[in-house]
Parts: C-alpha cells; sequence; structure tokens
C-alpha cells in the first residue's frame, strides 16, 4: 500500500481509513499513545455529522454506527499482521471510566460525541516507559488515540452521550 503518492484520490473511505490507521501504528505500535485523524472517517460515520444506522441481527451495531466494521477490522489486521477485534464502548454524560490499563494494543475512534482522554506513564517494570508524565486530551468525533498495551488510560468528561469504536490489536495466532 502507498501511504506517500496521491494521498489518496481515488480510494475509498474505508480503504483510507485503514492506511492513515496502519500508517499510525506502524510509527507509534510499541512506542507510545498516539492521535491520528484520519481520512476516510466517512466509512464510519454519515454525510451529517451523525452516524449511521448500525446492522441488524443478532450481534447488532449500536444505533448510528455504520455497518462494516468486520471490513475495517479485516482490512487493518491484514495490513498489520495481527488479529483486529472491535468492540461499542457507549459513556453516558457525566461518566468517568477510569482505571483502566490497555490489556493488548487499542484505538478508541468516537463516532457520536466527544470525551475527554487521559493516558498514564506505565508503572515501572510494567511496559517501556513512553511518558513522564500523564497526557491529557478531548477526543472529537474524527480522531482516533492509540493506546499501546501496559499503559493506563481513562475517558471522561462526555459532556453528552458518547459512543466510541473500540479496536483491540492482538497479536497473530500462527
Amino acid at each position: 500500500m502507498d501511504y506517500e503518492g496521491d494521498r489518496g484520490k481515488g480510494k475509498a473511505g474505508l480503504e483510507l481509513l485503514v492506511r492513515d490507521l496502519a500508517l499510525c501504528l506502524s510509527v507509534h505500535r510499541d512506542r507510545g499513545p498516539a492521535m491520528v485523524w484520519p481520512d476516510g472517517v466517512d466509512a464510519v460515520l454519515s454525510g451529517d455529522g451523525g452516524v449511521r444506522r448500525g446492522r441488524e441481527g443478532p450481534r447488532r451495531e449500536p444505533d448510528g454506527v455504520a455497518a462494516g466494521t468486520a471490513k475495517l477490522t479485516s482490512s487493518l489486521g491484514e495490513l498489520l499482521g495481527c488479529r483486529v477485534g472491535s468492540s461499542y464502548l457507549t459513556l453516558p454524560t457525566g461518566t468517568r471510566n477510569a482505571g483502566n490499563t490497555a490489556a493488548t494494543d487499542l484505538v478508541f475512534l468516537p463516532v457520536r460525541g466527544s470525551c475527554g482522554g487521559r493516558v498514564e506513564p506505565a508503572p515501572p517494570g510494567r511496559a517501556r516507559a513512553v511518558l513522564d508524565r500523564p497526557l491529557e486530551l478531548r477526543l472529537r468525533v474524527g480522531e482516533a488515540l492509540y493506546v499501546p498495551y501496559g499503559l493506563g488510560y481513562e475517558l471522561n468528561q462526555a459532556h453528552a452521550p458518547c459512543t466510541l469504536l473500540v479496536l483491540a490489536l492482538h497479536p497473530p495466532v500462527w
């Protein structure tokens, strides 16, 4: 896949999203947290700034979330050479989701609303030290936050309900 060149001319939204996420992860994976503003985010969002309606069925995606996350996870996994799982996390207004440690590499993509985020430095001996103090940010629709394995994180300050697509990157099973 060409990461330079034509900046995605003629490519579909999902292909652009996968390309930009893969580029970010190829640089930052196992090194430290990262923010990315991927092209092609419209592959998971509708054109009116809302989110598309999810698929129906036993494993229905939340209202407003685009169907097609299976294609996103399989394409990203193929490009990175790992297994990628997905889930949705909804933060009600005022929720504080604190005290989490990334059990695997995670990517958070808000698909509705926004929330605060905090990534903690790794405790000594648990993971490679990449931060000397907490990283605090605001995560909005159209942005993605990468949190490497072993780092603590918190999602908070949802002023309105916030739905995040959570991608979990797992080592390959050979």
